[in-house]
């Protein structure tokens, strides 16, 4: 449940229905029906979503993104493209929807085994109808049993989260330049050979299985990236 509530609040930071501080954990039980607990729960995934700041004493203030930026890329949001993006949610045109089995480079690009079974989904992602990125995602099909069209069209973790109850405990992301290939550069109507910012991620369950791996090749102008993290005393 406390899932649930947390894509609640997050909607409601991205939404400016919460301007400048969250609600108090008192005014989030009455309004979610929920119990103290559950609401921290909540508010610790929104936390760790880099969207929240905690201020001892006075409790969880929003993190404003920078005013002067086009578009800002949250890495710690990750598992909703959707929610990453200022200015709008991001529209898909499918180029491939089809299963396939891991070959060598996939298993080692996913940290999964050769000859795995793969949903495979390449998409052109589009932010206020102009390219933002090409996208070529994989799930693992023993854990996604079934994808639809439809949820292929539109975010795919919230048709995870609505099918099956999957919610990413952890991820990993690597960002670098990379050159574009020619089939990828057709696709995106980009030089071949073009340096462009590329995101390799992987996707766990709590369990440590991975349920989806993608990379992301990102061509919209004034892309800048964000990052939270949570400083601890190693000495304590």
């Amino acid at each position: 449940m406390y899932h649930t509530i947390a894509q609640a609040i997050i909607k409601s930071i991205m939404a400016d229905e919460y301007v400048t501080k969250l609600p108090t954990e008192k005014a989030l039980m009455v309004r979610f029906d929920a119990s103290r607990s559950t609401i921290r729960k909540a508010i610790d995934v929104v936390f760790r979503h880099g969207l929240l700041r905690r201020v001892q004493g006075s409790g969880y203030f929003i993190i404003k993104q920078p005013e002067n930026s086009g578009t800002i890329l949250n890495l710690s949001i990750g598992f909703d493209q959707a929610a990453m993006v200022e200015g709008g949610p991001l529209t898909s045109k499918i180029v491939t929807f089809d299963k396939i089995l891991a070959d060598e480079r996939l298993a080692n690009q996913g940290n999964i085994e050769v000859s795995t079974e793969l949903h495979r989904v390449i998409r052109l992602r589009y932010l206020k109808d102009r390219l933002y990125s090409l996208e070529e995602s994989y799930f693992p099909k023993a854990i996604v049993p079934f994808l639809s069209e439809d949820g292929v069209k539109h975010s795919i973790f919230a048709f995870l989260r609505e099918a099956y109850d999957i919610y990413g405990s952890t991820t990993e992301n690597y960002v670098h330049q990379v050159r574009l290939t020619a089939t990828r550069a057709q696709l995106m109507n980009e030089p071949v050979g073009d340096k462009t910012l590329c995101l390799d991620g992987i996707n766990y369950l709590a369990n440590g299985s991975v349920f989806n791996f993608s990379q992301t090749y990102f061509v919209y102008p004034d892309l800048e990236l964000y990052y939270h993290t949570e400083n601890i005393d190693l000495q304590n």
